[in-house]
């Protein structure tokens, strides 16, 4: 009795063995995917004409609630143009580019003496003095983030700039035909923005 069962269960552990056999010598069936036609539903792009790259390192001594700093401070900063924003007029055979308004941006110096308080003081306590808080420094930073706004149009930097913008777009709108089909004369016009307080 005891063989009998020896064989039945020898016979049942075959058949597991080919059944997994088979199953793994089986050529699989490959999926079928349903595919559409690809669509594009947004194009974005941004073409940016940068004109300037600033580099400059200035002190500055400010105070906030009587308590004074002075510190020196490396500022990184550039002005673009973004040429999406151009506006374009046709007089006759004559093309008309007007200059866009330019984005400065204020950028801030990663290396690690970028920025270096060289005295702070207590202007209302000088027995026990208190000390700058984050919070404050922080007020004066973006305070002072203005004040290099002013300080680059005050120095002409953004004025150049926008000559560097026409010097660089003139060769490139002269290659333009006129909307009659025919070589026009490109102008372009620099033409304060309006609304920009720093002029």
């Amino acid at each position: 009795m005891k063989k009998w069962i020896k064989i039945i269960l020898l016979l049942v552990l075959v058949a597991i063995v080919v059944i997994v056999v088979v199953k793994i010598t089986a050529p699989t069936e490959t999926p079928k995917y349903k595919t559409e036609e690809a669509r594009i539903k947004n194009i974005s792009q941004m073409v940016e004409l940068c004109t300037a790259d600033i580099h400059e390192e200035w002190a500055v001594k400010d105070s906030i609630h009587g308590k004074w700093i002075v510190a020196r401070q490396t500022i990184e900063g550039r002005i673009r143009f973004d040429l999406d924003s151009l506006h374009i007029e046709h007089m006759g055979d004559t093309t008309i580019v007007y200059l866009p308004p330019e984005r400065v941006d204020i950028l801030e110096d990663a290396s690690p003496r970028a920025y270096e308080v060289l005295d702070a003081w207590d202007g209302r306590n000088l027995v026990f003095p208190r000390t700058l808080t984050a919070a404050e420094e922080n007020t004066l930073k973006t305070r002072w983030q203005h004040r290099v706004r002013a300080r680059i149009y005050h120095r002409g930097y953004v004025k150049d700039a926008r000559a560097n913008a026409i010097k660089s777009l003139t060769p490139l709108f002269n290659a333009m035909r006129g909307p009659e089909g025919t070589d026009g004369p490109v102008i372009i016009i620099d033409k304060t923005p309006l609304g920009n307080p720093y002029y």
